[in-house]
């Protein structure tokens, strides 16, 4: 391995982490799949089913989403791919679901690897549907085989997104220009922030849609 390649140092780091719990929590019985990375929406990470072809030969594929490799801790990015290697054992090992479930016999796989099944990722949530996520049961069979992991095998390159950093800039691109009306007509205009217009027609002052805003926040009941 070169470890000057981010490719190569990557992808090494990425096939370690997905042999050694094949080896740890799954006896060695997954067969080799496509390892990659892929940015789908609202999703940590996925499992694909026959996805990739050579040949007459046709493997899955397992992908994490690297726009949350930053956000998320190492652990909770390691037992994101063992949530989709336990899609995988149910595929080949198992009976295959329908498309997009998560289903009783993976549930059970699930706290048997000791990741609790929840449609919230907190205790208390649903362990079976069609969006689903999980929590690490501490002292459970992935906890422990975690801790035993090489350091080594922690996936060295992330690029997560700053989604407060992305927030502020969208909010500011919202402030940085205004609807100013005319309180008697239905004349609009808008600008930047601070501007003093008026309505010819009418002879007076448009208002921005912060002065309304502050105007009526007075009447609105508000969520804490």
């Amino acid at each position: 391995m070169d470890q000057t390649d981010p490719t190569d140092s990557q992808f090494a780091a990425y096939r370690a982490m997905w042999e050694f719990f094949n080896a740890t929590l799954f006896g060695g019985t997954l067969r080799k799949v496509i390892l990659n990375f892929s940015r789908r929406a609202k999703s940590l990470g996925f499992f694909a089913a026959e996805r990739w072809t050579s040949g007459d030969q046709v493997t899955h594929e397992i992908s994490l989403n690297p726009s949350h490799l930053k956000r998320e801790a190492a652990r909770d990015v390691a037992s994101t791919l063992v949530h989709e290697m336990a899609h995988l054992w149910q595929h080949d090992c198992g009976t295959p679901k329908r498309s997009g479930y998560h289903d009783a016999q993976w549930g059970r796989k699930m706290e048997q690897l000791g990741l609790m099944p929840s449609d919230t990722g907190a205790p208390g949530g649903k362990r079976t549907g069609y969006k689903m996520s999980h929590y690490i049961v501490e002292g459970g069979a992935f906890a422990r085989a975690f801790e035993q992991m090489p350091r080594a095998y922690l996936l060295p390159w992330t690029c997560g997104i700053d989604e407060d950093a992305i927030g502020k800039k969208k909010q500011k691109r919202k402030e940085s220009k205004l609807k100013y009306s005319c309180p008697l007509c239905d004349a609009n205009v808008w600008g930047k922030p601070g501007l003093h217009v008026r309505c010819d027609d009418c002879d007076v002052s448009l208002v921005s849609d912060e002065a309304n805003d502050a105007g009526d926040a007075g009447t609105e009941l508000r969520a804490a």
